[in-house]
């Protein structure tokens, strides 16, 4: 896996220039937008007052009521050779906001202090930014399967009608760059099939990285921890000069639910920390609820 280049190299391009490439799969306009409900929080202690201000009300999981029968009397419950058939699985539950956010990684949980801390909550964001297909690479290296497969990536794997989530943006400053890491779930109306969807991008991009006037990507797929996704090294004209960023996005599902870490400008060995700490934190969520 290839690891962030020298710090001896010049300073990442503007968020301007970089978003174009980096917002379809690391979700960097979020750096952009004016939409997030939550205030910055660079103190550690407020972890747990965040997520307890989150509203509890859970959404409605469509689980059908005990004792029901089903149509067609008993026999309804015996396939043709007379064995009872085994009964519907009833619909896996949506998490509330509050429990989102208790699975998601807090500040006070990161390798590294950040500088800025903001929360998203609800839909506008996924519905309204990150699941509208874009135009980015096809109008930055033309018309192609890897281009038009990174431009409908975010919409892919958002699906058409999602229910409820919480994002999770961080800042870390440094002299040569600002490390952006986004931590995510959503809720959908069915269980997602992301790896379908990276198997798809990994096909088509990584065997023909994209390739511009100045600007070029190369793909490698990312696997680890029970995540996957992509990882993106990018070489990107800042107005004077060609400078590398690289970027990180990964998902897991889980019942109902898309899990994503998505970086830029973070190092390989950091982002797999990432992701294994998020991996952990859900593991001890799943084994407490079950307690």
């Amino acid at each position: 896996m290839i690891g962030l280049r020298s710090s001896s190299r010049r300073a990442a391009p503007s968020a301007t220039r970089t978003t174009r490439l980096l917002a379809v799969l690391a979700a960097a306009t979020l750096t952009m937008t004016a939409c997030s409900p939550g205030a910055e929080d660079p103190q550690p202690a407020q972890d747990a007052a965040a997520a307890s201000s989150l509203p509890a009300a859970s959404p409605e999981s469509g689980s059908p009521e005990s004792g029901s029968a089903p149509e067609g009397g008993d026999d309804a419950d015996q396939d043709e050779s007379g064995t009872e058939a085994s009964a519907e699985p009833e619909p896996q539950e949506l998490f509330t906001q509050r429990e989102i956010s208790q699975i998601l990684l807090t500040q006070s949980e990161l390798p590294f202090t950040p500088d800025s801390h903001s929360t998203l909550t609800g839909l506008d964001f996924f519905q309204n930014q990150l699941g509208v297909a874009a135009e980015v690479y096809t109008e930055s290296f033309g018309e192609g399967e890897c281009a038009s497969a990174m431009d409908r990536i975010n919409a892919d794997l958002i699906g058409e009608r999602p229910e409820l989530g919480v994002v999770q943006e961080y800042q870390h400053e440094h002299d040569d760059r600002t490390e952006s890491l986004y931590v995510w779930m959503l809720g959908l109306e069915e269980s997602p099939d992301s790896g379908a969807i990276w198997d798809r991008v990994v096909e088509a991009c990584t065997a023909q990285p994209l390739r511009g006037e100045t600007d070029s990507v190369d793909f490698e797929a990312y696997e680890a921890h029970d995540f996957r996704g992509l990882e993106l090294d990018m070489e990107v004209h800042d107005g004077e000069s060609v400078v590398e960023v690289l970027g990180f996005s990964a998902s897991m599902d889980y019942g109902r639910h898309l899990l994503m870490v998505s970086a830029a400008n973070m190092d390989a060995e950091t982002f797999d920390t990432i992701v294994e700490l998020q991996a952990k934190k859900l593991a001890t969520f799943d084994h407490q609820r079950g307690e």
